[in-house]
């Protein structure tokens, strides 16, 4: 029997990728319902991603242990390259490329490409047409690591969040054939995004539905090589709603500077909707 608080070092390369995202938001102090609200899964998968993750590390039958060395940035959840205190600032960090966001997990820029672009928030607020606007958006997309987006504003029907989005980067065989199968009805990222007000993060690699037709759903997004993706529900007037969503196609671990992030551009790129009246 070990000691409590030791964890063997050998085994961290088996953790998935979602076993890290439950132990970083575990790390971060969130309970397990709210670890399962962000991820998007539910409470029990994330009691049983924390057991697995205490067996692949060795680890006593104490998840403080762990959490303590992931604080302690013993355990490197990402790829050794940042502390985890690297993506924790007093100060939003919003969209400014210098804050690490060039170096975490599944950006596509490289550091020398990301400093050509000062500030992404000036590509949204600067928008003086849609066009300019349109382009901003796909370029934050970029810059973030995610290959397609969607925006939705100010939506009062299920079938005009998805169906009539603001904009949506999402190829279009990809939302014919949403359309053809009639996934509305099984699009389990959709009622998770209408039934609360948290961004939420979904894996359509390690999630798992009882439901078949829900299980469906997810098959049809791994047909389609969309891995995982944020999705972000925005404040607006009762009966309707609104939403920004990222998709990527690789799968990446989503840190607290990418979600607060993606969390700004959903704010900003509202406003900025408003003000063109799309």
């Amino acid at each position: 029997m070990q000691i409590d608080g030791i964890y063997g070092q050998s085994h961290r390369i088996l953790l998935t990728a979602q076993e890290k995202n439950v132990l970083y938001w575990t790390a971060e102090g969130k309970t397990h319902w709210e670890v399962g609200a962000i991820l998007g899964i539910s409470e029990a998968t994330v009691i049983t991603h924390l057991k697995n993750s205490r067996i692949k590390l060795r680890a006593t039958n104490k998840t403080h242990a762990i959490v303590e060395a992931i604080r302690q940035s013993q355990i490197p959840l990402f790829k050794g390259r940042r502390a985890i205190s690297h993506f924790i600032q007093n100060e939003p960090v919003a969209f400014d490329v210098r804050c690490n966001l060039a170096e975490s997990d599944g950006l596509r820029m490289s550091p020398d490409q990301s400093a050509r672009i000062p500030n992404i928030d000036v590509l949204v607020d600067d928008a003086e047409d849609v066009g300019e606007f349109f382009t901003a958006l796909d370029q934050t997309c970029t810059v973030l690591g995610f290959d397609a987006l969607i925006l939705s504003c100010h939506k009062s029907t299920r079938e005009a969040l998805l169906l009539d989005p603001t904009y949506c980067s999402i190829p279009l065989n990809v939302m014919r054939e949403y359309k053809r199968m009639n996934l509305i009805e099984n699009d389990v990222l959709l009622a998770q995004l209408i039934g609360c007000d948290r961004p939420f993060v979904w894996d359509s690699t390690y999630d798992r539905y009882r439901d078949k037709r829900s299980q469906c759903f997810l098959e049809f997004l791994r047909e389609f090589r969309f891995t995982m993706g944020i999705i972000v529900p925005l404040e607006d007037e009762v009966g309707f709603r609104s939403f920004l969503g990222l998709l990527a196609s690789m799968q990446r671990v989503v840190d607290v500077g990418t979600l607060d992030a993606v969390c700004s551009l959903g704010k900003k790129a509202q406003i900025k909707a408003l003000e063109l009246g799309l």
